[in-house]
Order: structure tokens, then sequence, then C-alpha cells
């Protein structure tokens, strides 16, 4: 794999974090979005004591824009996959684990409080570092909002020992036995997938 491909793949894993994160930051938009200095006329000096006042929101906001823009990556890479196509032998939804995250990770962080500048930045720290984790140890398919997208995720074993033998499957809508899918690799066990 070059180094084009490797960063491409690292940028696809962080984008489907971010995705992953949306539930989060649009909760965190809901929570902390002030707009009591939202009057007209708007002078420069309120926006900027808007601005001051909705940091957390902003932040929320321009996460979810570059998850968005993560989003059309990742659906132009499902697009685009270059290897021959298999044919599933067996496969398993694994669905359940986006509702473990989802309780394990969001859940809690929506309920962390966020008054002081420490508070915020461990907060952030939090995501952070969860990020890190499931990007080194490939769990950023556990999402949460791939699953409200319309795509599911599957544990399969292919036929063609040739591709791969067996692996984890992000796919937009369902997966059956005998089904032909055509799959780009995101890790050694990873795979976006499209059914043909």
């Amino acid at each position: 794999m070059n180094d084009k491909e490797s960063n491409r793949i690292l940028i696809l894993k962080l984008s489907l974090y971010l995705i992953s994160l949306w539930i989060l930051l649009f909760m965190l938009i809901v929570l902390k979005v002030n707009l009591e200095k939202l009057v007209w006329p708007m002078t420069r000096n309120l926006l900027k004591e808007l601005i001051f006042v909705n940091t957390i929101p902003l932040v929320c906001l321009i996460l979810i824009v570059l998850g968005i823009m993560g989003y059309i990556l990742f659906l132009d890479t499902l697009n685009n996959a270059k290897n021959l196509p298999v044919e599933i032998q067996e496969c398993e939804s694994v669905n359940y684990e986006n509702l473990s995250f989802l309780a394990t990770y969001i859940i809690p962080l929506v309920c962390f409080p966020m008054e002081t500048g420490r508070e915020i930045f461990v907060m952030f720290s939090v995501i952070i570092v969860i990020g890190c984790i499931f990007v080194k140890t490939n769990l950023y398919y556990t999402n949460p909002s791939l699953v409200l997208l319309g795509f599911n995720v599957y544990k399969v074993t292919c036929k063609s020992k040739s591709a791969f033998g067996g692996g984890i499957v992000i796919l937009k809508g369902k997966l059956e036995k005998n089904d032909n899918i055509k799959y780009m690799s995101l890790s050694d066990n990873v795979y976006f997938a499209r059914r043909l």
C-alpha cells in the first residue's frame, strides 16, 4: 500500500469516527447554544459576543461539517471499489455493536458537565482519546450514525479464498448469503462493500 492510499484510509477512518459522533455533537449544540446575543441590527461587537458564548456549538458544527465531507469521501470510496466481486458464503449482522457504542460512549458524554474550561478540556480530550483507540483497534465501524443513514455492518465469510476469506463488511442496505459484493479494504479485517 503506497503513502497516498495509506493517507486516504487514515482520513476515512477518522471520518468514520467523526460520523459516529454526529449524535453527540448535535446534542451538545442543542444543550449549549445561546442565542440571547442574537439581536438585530447585528453589530460587530454583538457578533463577537455571540461567537464567544457559542464556542462549543460552533466547534461541534465545524466537526459535523468535517464529518459530512468525510461521508462524501466514504460514499465515493464505496462507488470506486476496484476489487473483483466476491460471493458471500455466510453473513451475520453485528449492528448490535452500534448500540453498545451509543450506550457506552455517546450518552455518558452528553451528561458530562461542561461549565468550566477544565471540564470542556477534559471532555474534548476524552473524545480525542476514544477516537485514537477506535482508529488503532479498527472499531470505527461501530457507528450508530451510519445505521441511521441506512448502512449495516456484517461479519462475513466469502466463498473465494483468493479475495478476503472473511471479516467485517460495512454496506448500505441488507446482505444475505450468496449475494455478490464489490469491496475495498479499509484495514486487515474491515471492508467497505456494495452489493452487485
